[in-house]
């Protein structure tokens, strides 16, 4: 199927009064509070556009006009550019997009299924998975590689990224060199891919500090990918009751004002540089301190939030999928699938953390993404909703059929169960004497035996020479850098 016509946006949950209220709470913080703005190159860009700053406090104060003119300087979306231009992802309305878990430093072994460290294998495995699993949208590395020299991590992920996927790349931006060194791998990919491409082949995602702060190397990351035209996500990610109100309304007000005010930074380095509008907030859990990731409070401020976003004409990114649960068990079953679900119908349209995170965010299951992109075919599904028209009607089948007849030796049937029907491959639907007479295989062994054959066989699109060849000078550069 068409990826980039599968749409969301059956649920709302904020009528349009609810979100005028929102927008004028955000614009009375960022006028009469502002945001701490300690990185030096942005207060500068902030004063020369206009905002109100004190040098001293270093807070910026911003007018509803400034708001106004950075909100009508965003395109309502773009297009992402793959290496492979058939695996484009179109950043726009209320369209879908998955994408996996984000950046953990352990993984859930796959024999063992015990947390360890993970590795730099572990990234090369897990984005050649990516790259066969056709409901995932991009090539993200999901884990932090613990097993390179500190400082090197954001090269070895995106040199996972590119020998291993030929899917959509996301960048770093920890940092200026982070960013920089980012920066040089993609436009290495798009001089060598010989296409001229539809839109930027690389996005990065950013977070705020909350409440109301910048991070400073963050920022310096986000400047180079916005004055190099790559787009970035602006997005918060907030404790409700920790470092956002307790309530849910109040965590939006404060998340939407922390991402205009980085709306305001980016249209005035590179005006019309296309944004996406995100959120990875949630609530505290008031017994442990932690941001929980299964709540389905989670997938309330995705869903708001992705209404926010299409209120502001700009695309979405909220993250479900993430279990808070430390086994695969029902606790991660239903966490996962409420938040996905909810996120989906919603219309969000690039959903990180759709499978294999586990542990409150903190480890990537090799089983988990393959349970996780099953779960996908199902909720894919329910996205394509019911076709309405003759053939799908089937008077005619129902005429020929008649009373006590059956469908089953019907060419209708034929034609259309597989498109009108999601076959899942791991669960069981057999009887229990069939389940019992196999060995009583389980969900979690199937998924790793999947998991091998992928790994075993799956063969990504090689890389350009060229490419190899610029990657391996980066390398030394950044080892050097690293050592220093």
């Amino acid at each position: 199927m068409d990826w980039n016509s599968l749409r969301g946006d059956y649920l709302t949950f904020l009528t349009r009064e609810e979100m005028d209220s929102i927008h004028a709470t955000s614009l009375r913080v960022l006028k009469e509070v502002g945001l701490k703005v300690t990185n030096a190159q942005a207060f500068d860009i902030f004063a020369d556009a206009g905002a109100e700053v004190d040098s001293d406090t270093k807070i910026v104060t911003f007018s509803e006009n400034l708001i106004d003119d950075a909100l009508a300087a965003t395109p309502d979306g773009f297009i992402w550019q793959a290496r492979d231009p058939e695996k484009n992802l179109v950043m726009r309305d209320t369209l879908v997009h998955f994408s996996p878990a984000a950046c953990p430093p352990f993984v859930r072994d796959l024999e063992t299924g015990e947390q360890r460290p993970a590795t730099y294998q572990d990234c090369c495995n897990m984005v050649k998975i990516n790259d066969a699993l056709e409901r995932i949208g991009d090539c993200f590395c999901p884990i932090f590689p613990t097993d390179v020299p500190p400082g090197s991590e954001h090269y070895y992920m995106m040199r996972a990224m590119a020998e291993n996927s030929d899917k959509c790349i996301r960048g770093r931006v920890t940092g200026r060199q982070v960013a920089l060194d980012s920066i040089r791998i993609a436009n290495k990919i798009t001089a060598a891919s010989g296409i001229m491409p539809e839109g930027p082949n690389m996005i990065a995602l950013t977070d705020t500090i909350s409440p109301l702060r910048t991070d400073d190397e963050i920022v310096d990351g986000l400047i180079e990918f916005v004055k190099n035209g790559f787009p970035v996500i602006l997005s918060a990610e907030m404790m409700a009751g920790g470092t956002g109100p307790a309530s849910l309304a109040g965590t939006l007000a404060l998340q939407n004002a922390e991402i205009l005010s980085h709306v305001v930074l980016c249209q005035k380095i590179n005006p019309g540089i296309p944004l996406i509008y995100g959120t990875t907030s949630s609530i505290m859990d008031m017994k442990t301190s932690m941001l929980r990731y299964g709540a389905m409070e989670m997938a309330l401020i995705n869903a708001t939030t992705a209404q926010l976003a299409r209120y502001y004409g700009m695309p979405c990114r909220g993250a479900a999928g993430c279990a808070d649960a430390k086994e695969l068990d029902m606790q991660a079953g239903y966490e996962v699938a409420l938040n996905v679900l909810l996120s989906a119908l919603a219309g969000v349209n690039y959903m990180t953390q759709s499978i294999g995170g586990m542990d409150m965010g903190l480890s990537v299951s090799y089983r988990k993404i393959m349970i996780d992109h099953e779960m996908l075919g199902s909720i894919v599904r329910c996205l394509q909703g019911v076709t309405v028209d003759e053939e799908a009607l089937a008077y005619e089948v129902i005429k020929n059929v008649g009373p006590g007849g059956t469908f089953l030796t019907q060419m209708h049937t034929l034609q259309n169960f597989r498109r009108e029907h999601f076959l899942a491959d791991l669960a069981d639907t057999t009887s229990y004497p069939s389940w019992d007479a196999k060995g009583r295989i389980s969900l979690e062994s199937k998924a790793a035996e999947n998991v091998k054959e992928i790994l075993a066989n799956h063969e990504p699109a090689p890389l350009p020479e060229s490419v190899v060849t610029e990657l391996d000078a980066i390398e030394k550069e950044v080892l050097e850098r690293s050592s220093a």
